[in-house]
């Protein structure tokens, strides 16, 4: 396989999350386009996200009547806004993106086919999870734009005739807007326009969501191909010629050199998501609470909910699943390393295997905000914290 065919295997290997970070602005369109192209790509997403953060906060601030309404438009706000900001801090980082990438790459081109199978496996469970996101996504939108347009026929009762029950049938948008547009044809373009406004919207918060999930994926998958390589030298370590112990000693050496650069990409990842994950770990605790509120109303268009709630569940996961596995693909490394023979080698042997096991003793944990540790554990804790923090408020209420 030529080195041309090696990077397009790579490429669709990663092919969707890429796409997503491409339509974002976050990564080049190709390599011939230029910084002006990225930029106005950055600027589409970032002016929709805007959009909906000004009309979703002016809604808040003139709606203070009904809370029902205002525990809606909160939840909307928690997610639109952590988005956005999670989009700021990628777009600030982009650079760092393109080269953890470029890394991801060169590492790819330097796999056996058994060791690539391995990081694919990984890469497929991230590629997975990001068809779900999406999937989830559009039905959500497509349940908000349904209930909008067409649930008054449905659930509302005919009108009786008289006029001041007229305002029962007064059209509404899909989402919200700054502006009172009811008159045709602004009604339908501004439809329109918050279709398409909010599937990139939509887009753009998947690609950004699912960054993090996959370099950490992707990583977990070269870390088990190191702990692979290290299991592996039992067999050549076996023989005792001394073209076996050249081969033990050269490939050790790689195994410790490849184990720390991605211990350094890790350090990137925590730089780069920590306060990503903050937002992403909080916003969606707060919003699986607030959302339970409207699944437990009476209102017929509350089944649109449900999927807004598996969102904030996903995105709850995302931020926590990855990290855990990370945590037991390092602490893997210094397992294997420890497993080997390591008592029988000689000191130039000796010492890299040591360095191995002493870096096992701290494996790599992911952290929100430098200072909840993201795990599993983490996971079950945020959504005991919803569900108790919803069953508070339903009580005071």
């Amino acid at each position: 396989m030529t080195g041309d065919e090696e990077e397009r295997e790579f490429g669709r290997m990663v092919g969707l999350n890429v796409a997503l970070l491409k339509l974002c602005g976050v990564i080049p369109l190709g390599k011939g386009t230029g910084f002006m192209s990225n930029n106005v790509l950055a600027c589409i997403a970032f002016a929709c996200l805007s959009l909906y953060t000004v009309s979703y906060t002016y809604e808040f601030a003139t709606n203070g009547d009904d809370p029902e309404t205002l525990l809606e438009l909160f939840a909307m706000i928690i997610s639109i806004v952590g988005g956005q900001a999670r989009f700021g801090i990628l777009l600030w980082f982009r650079g760092s993106c393109r080269k953890m990438l470029d890394a991801y790459e060169t590492f790819w081109l330097g796999l056996k086919l058994r060791e690539r199978e391995i990081v694919r496996s990984y890469s497929d469970k991230s590629r997975v999870l990001t068809r779900w996101y999406m999937i989830i996504c559009v039905f959500t939108i497509f349940f908000y734009v349904f209930f909008a347009l067409f649930g008054r026929f449905i659930f509302d009762e005919p009108p009786s005739g008289n006029v001041n029950e007229t305002s029962r049938y007064q059209r509404q948008l899909p989402y919200a807007f700054f502006l009172d547009v009811e008159e045709t044809p602004w009604y339908e373009i501004m439809c329109a326009v918050q279709v398409l406004t909010i599937f990139n919207v939509g887009m753009v918060c998947v690609g950004v969501d699912m960054f993090g999930p996959l370099v950490i994926l992707v990583a977990c998958g070269y870390l088990d191909t190191v702990r692979s390589r290290i299991e592996n030298l039992h067999e050549i370590e076996g023989s005792s010629s001394r073209e076996s112990g050249s081969r033990v000693k050269k490939d050790l050496r790689a195994c410790l050199i490849r184990h720390g650069t991605l211990l350094d990409l890790c350090e990137d990842i925590e730089r780069i998501t920590n306060v990503m994950f903050f937002t992403q770990l909080f916003g969606s605790t707060y919003n699986i609470s607030l959302v339970g509120f409207k699944l437990v109303e009476d209102n017929p268009d509350k089944f649109k909910y449900v999927t807004q709630l598996a969102i904030s569940v996903i995105q709850l996961f995302l931020c926590n699943w990855p990290p855990d596995v990370l945590l037991a693909k390092s602490e893997a490394i210094g397992r294997a390393a420890y497993s080997t023979p390591w008592y029988r080698y000689p000191g130039q042997l000796l010492r890299p295997t040591c360095i191995l096991m002493i870096r096992g003793q701290r494996p790599v944990r992911l952290t929100a905000g430098k200072f909840v540790g993201l795990s599993l554990e983490t996971f079950a804790s945020m959504i005991s914290t919803a569900a108790s923090f919803f069953t508070m408020v339903r009580n005071i209420d």
